[in-house]
């Protein structure tokens, strides 16, 4: 084969990929799509996946059923993801949890976090609170460390293994330089029941969860893991103001697909959600889920994904967090 006829051959290919693409966008969806949740039913992101489900269905014209995977620290639906057929059919809705936590904590991934999946776009992000009970002693973080310090009996409750919660209480260890118990529970509400209960020092909660207790007076907040001050709480002091930079880990929640799925399809998904984003209904059904819609494109979700993953990697290490 000549030069010229390769160059062909390479142009006609090109040519058939490009319309193969425009083909499968233009048919896309032509049956039912699958979201893939990897946590149980009745959590947040599950709510979240069944508000949209119907919507997502009238704006696509297909059926959206929502599949609950949980496991494995989420790695178990993100896994069933990563193998799907790379058709626009099989959708993942989850957290950080799954991409640049579980993965550097857990071990045996069987999957690439960073290379197995393309981002379609990021719906929210939010920080968790430090809580402590209303009568607690502790009145900043800079107390709690300080009790430690002396040899005080101090522990905290968070999420469980590789959770937000674990990283930013592992780091104020850390940087402090103190040893405090870290207590793990299922969610931000058994947390909360901890420390009011006072089984714990002080603990972790969402702030979806806890902004609407501690503006009650039901718990007092002693930092939010963010760099900026809540505007809906801005007396309390950010992690970073507290001293503690390492310890500012936000959750983030976004949508997947697998790698090797087709730009155009992508990019379709990608325009529905964004134009359902801005669906007064749907931003009113996520405020009181406590979820305040921030929608990011795929591109810049890859971009904060590959930067978190190095950042929580070295944190993950000096915490020397592992269930390896």
């Amino acid at each position: 084969m000549t030069r010229f006829k390769k160059m062909l051959t390479v142009l006609s290919m090109s040519v058939m990929a490009v319309a193969a693409g425009t083909a499968t966008a233009a048919d896309y969806p032509n049956r039912p799509i699958k979201v893939i949740v990897p946590y149980g039913a009745g959590g947040t992101i599950d709510a979240m996946a069944r508000l949209l489900s119907p919507k997502l269905q009238a704006a696509l014209g297909q059926p959206v059923v929502v599949d609950n995977r949980p496991g494995a620290g989420t790695m178990i639906g993100a896994d069933a993801v990563a193998r799907a057929e790379p058709d626009g059919y099989t959708v993942f809705m989850g957290s950080n949890a799954a991409f640049t936590i579980s993965p550097q904590v857990m071990g045996k991934v069987p999957y690439d976090p960073v290379r197995s999946f393309a981002a379609v776009g990021t719906l929210a992000a939010f920080p968790n609170l430090i809580v402590v009970k209303p009568d607690s002693p502790y009145k900043t973080l800079a107390d709690v460390v300080q009790a430690a310090k002396k040899g005080g009996n101090i522990s905290y409750a968070s999420f469980g293994s590789g959770s937000t919660a674990q990283l930013s209480g592992e780091a104020i260890k850390v940087a402090a330089g103190v040893d405090i118990t870290e207590i793990p529970y299922k969610s931000g509400a058994q947390c909360v029941q901890a420390v009011l209960a006072g089984d714990v020092s002080y603990g972790f909660d969402t702030a979806i969860g806890a902004v609407q207790r501690v503006k009650q007076g039901q718990l007092r907040a002693l930092a939010v893991t963010s760099a900026t001050r809540l505007p809906d709480l801005p007396d309390v002091p950010s992690v970073v103001e507290a001293g503690y930079p390492s310890a500012e880990v936000i959750a983030w929640i976004g949508v997947f697909l697998p790698a090797a799925t087709p730009a155009p399809i992508q990019n379709k998904l990608a325009a529905a959600l964004r134009k359902l984003m801005d669906d007064p209904e749907i931003k009113s059904q996520f405020a009181k889920l406590g979820v305040e819609v921030k929608f990011v494109d795929g591109e810049a979700t890859m971009r904060m994904l590959r930067n978190e993953y190095v950042r929580f990697g070295k944190l993950i290490e000096a915490a020397k967090i592992s269930e390896k």
